[in-house]
């Protein structure tokens, strides 16, 4: 494969590390022909076919019955999606990078009207898991138009597998007053190490467009213009190698 040929990305936390943006603070867009010419190539042909896909969308309305107790389950949003593809920096992790590599997912309840956004960080080669092993991000998603959805972000938890040295798996749940989940990242990967982080600049409303929807594959877009492509595994057995 072009990864396995090429290589990888090396995004790091916060500005230097190219997660956000130093003007806007909104997450950085990745810049697949930093890789190589036909990684770039491979990124602008699954941007070409998203584009196809939201103009052949099967879906009137993505956000139909999302927030709704008594029909929230028959939502085509429902469900969880794994990440196939997306140009957001910080959304992409590997292996050559301080953050180190991670699966990302989103799991949306629309009963509860609550998307729970998944990030599960990978052991090491020698199968040292790393000190923080899971964040969810845990937001309040509101229909506000038929492909549309506002999202209000709640609370995070945080899942560790230390405590000051000790080997002892615990959870740390605070409160998330803006939308970036690399800030909560940023502020995990300090603290034991007493280092600080501050940021002034007042982050944009939060946001995405169902671009295309059907009961296997989503694509979407953020308010910061970034692209996101997941999956259903369970609907769709071929596109599992991708998502593991």
């Amino acid at each position: 494969t072009i990864k396995e040929r090429d290589g990888d990305f090396s995004i790091d936390f916060g500005v230097k590390g190219g997660e956000i943006d130093k003007k806007s603070r909104a997450p950085q867009k990745v810049n697949f022909y930093s890789i190589s010419n036909d990684a770039g190539k491979a990124a602008d042909a699954i941007m070409e076919t998203t584009n196809e896909l939201a103009n052949n969308n099967p879906t009137d309305e993505p956000t139909l019955h999302l927030g709704d107790k008594e029909k929230g389950d028959q939502s085509p949003l429902n469900g969880e999606w794994k990440l196939l593809f997306t140009t957001a920096a910080d959304a992409t992790f590997s292996k050559n990078s301080t953050r180190g590599d991670a699966r990302a997912k989103n799991v949306v309840d629309a009963t509860r009207g609550r998307i729970t956004n998944v990030i599960d960080f990978a052991s090491s080669k020698d199968g040292t898991e790393p000190l923080l092993k899971q964040l969810n991000v845990v937001i309040g998603a509101i229909p506000v138009g038929k492909s549309r959805v506002e999202l209000r972000f709640r609370y995070a938890k945080a899942v560790f597998t230390r405590f000051f040295g000790w080997k002892r798996r615990w959870s740390l749940y605070i409160p998330v007053p803006a939308p970036f989940v690399t800030r909560l990242i940023v502020f995990f990967s300090r603290i034991f190490r007493f280092g600080k982080e501050t940021e002034k600049r007042v982050p944009p409303k939060a946001y995405f467009d169902v671009l295309y929807l059907d009961d296997q594959l989503r694509v979407h877009r953020t308010g910061e213009d970034n692209l996101f492509v997941q999956a259903k595994e369970d609907a769709w057995e071929e596109a599992r190698p991708f998502l593991a």
